[in-house]
């Protein structure tokens, strides 16, 4: 029994962090959300309270599909760096939600809202040193005026519990998106 307590726990802290979801797209089409998206802003809760974020290079995805699977090649800045991810998705328990695996551990991917033509926000959950960890991600399809995917990401960021002081807007440097180009344009 004593065995069963720090799973239970776990159990409970992951349906917490789940039972905050807002609406998640219910009737979910892949087809329509394949391609390349922007990175644009997220939100995290990660950082040190206090402290200035700063600012960081503006990240991108490609959504393809491959052999059933959900191939996500992404870019995003690191450090002082860019780096250049390629992780498979498997569909998850629900419309718009997947599962990724990745060395560091599995994650949970659920896209909130999206009206497949200008932007769509993604709630990331994982497990980091032992706490579940929640970010959300806002993607657009262009770089230009996305104000009314900023108000919805506010909103819906809002509703899960996140603060303004939580959200950053990613800075217009487009060195990682170029790096995804690059990538993407080698592939043979």
């Amino acid at each position: 029994m004593e065995n069963i307590m720090p799973f239970a726990l776990l159990g409970l802290c992951v349906g917490l962090a789940a039972g905050t979801e807002g609406a998640v797209v219910k009737d979910f089409d892949i087809s329509k959300f394949l391609g390349f998206w922007y990175e644009i802003a997220f939100a995290s809760k990660m950082g040190t309270p206090g402290l200035a974020h700063k600012e960081e290079k503006m990240g991108a995805m490609v959504v393809e599909l491959k052999e059933n699977l959900l191939a996500l090649t992404t870019t995003y800045y690191s450090e002082d760096h860019c780096v250049l991810e390629k992780v498979t998705a498997t569909e998850g328990d629900g419309p718009a939600k997947f599962q990724v695996t990745r060395l560091s551990g599995k994650k949970e991917v659920v896209v909130e809202a999206t009206d497949y033509l200008t932007y769509a926000i993604i709630d990331i959950t994982s497990l980091v040193a032992g706490a579940v960890h929640r970010t959300m991600k806002l993607y657009s399809r262009s770089l230009d005026d996305n104000g009314e995917a900023l108000y919805n990401f506010r909103k819906i960021t809002s509703d899960h519990g996140f603060s303004e002081t939580d959200l950053y807007i990613l800075k217009h440097d487009l060195t990682c998106v170029k790096v995804l180009q690059s990538a993407a344009e080698s592939r043979p």
